[in-house]
């Protein structure tokens, strides 16, 4: 399901969000992250910036430490995955795992994140989002199952961007 710019209001300050979808495009389920970020892409707001990349790679910091908010989108299969879309806060100066940190051609996003921190002294603050994934096969689309996570993933992006455009403060009850 494609929501349309119509479902999003413009913000009245400007925050600056960049949608990071990743992963193999040709590989079934895989593509989801592309998916969402493209639909996100479609909806044209000004302050939200999307990427769409088969891997995470260290070329993407200078994009990090220039936005406020980010989201990560993903596939996930294994065990430590719920059957339903999970958005989880990352936080900058976590440890990776050694086996994570090691690798520079595909890296973990928390792992660019902390290089955003240590390059820029700077990192927003960002969330994985991860869709439930069953199909890898080589030229396959999404299965159902994925498929409904992508429409899913797209209305928690759409409450997400409606939620931060607008400053804490301004939500806030008047005093008197």
């Amino acid at each position: 399901m494609t929501r349309s710019p119509a479902h999003v209001t413009q913000p009245t300050a400007q925050s600056r969000f960049l949608i990071i979808g990743y992963g193999n495009e040709l590989h079934g389920d895989a593509a989801v992250g592309p998916k969402v970020a493209a639909i996100v892409e479609s909806w044209q707001l000004q302050p939200v910036k999307t990427i769409v990349t088969s891997q995470l790679t260290p070329d993407l910091v200078n994009d990090l430490a220039e936005t406020d908010y980010v989201i990560f989108v993903d596939a996930c299969s294994d065990s430590s995955c719920a059957r339903t879309v999970q958005l989880d806060p990352m936080v900058v100066g976590s440890k990776l795992p050694r086996t994570l940190s090691q690798n520079t051609h595909n890296c973990h996003p928390l792992a660019l994140l902390n290089l955003a921190k240590q390059l820029y002294g700077q990192a927003p603050q960002a969330w994985l989002l991860q869709v439930p994934s069953e199909s890898f096969g080589l030229g396959k689309g999404l299965s159902s199952t994925t498929q409904r996570g992508c429409d899913q993933a797209v209305r928690i992006i759409e409450q997400f961007w409606k939620t931060y455009q607008q400053p804490a403060w301004m939500s806030m009850p008047a005093l008197a």
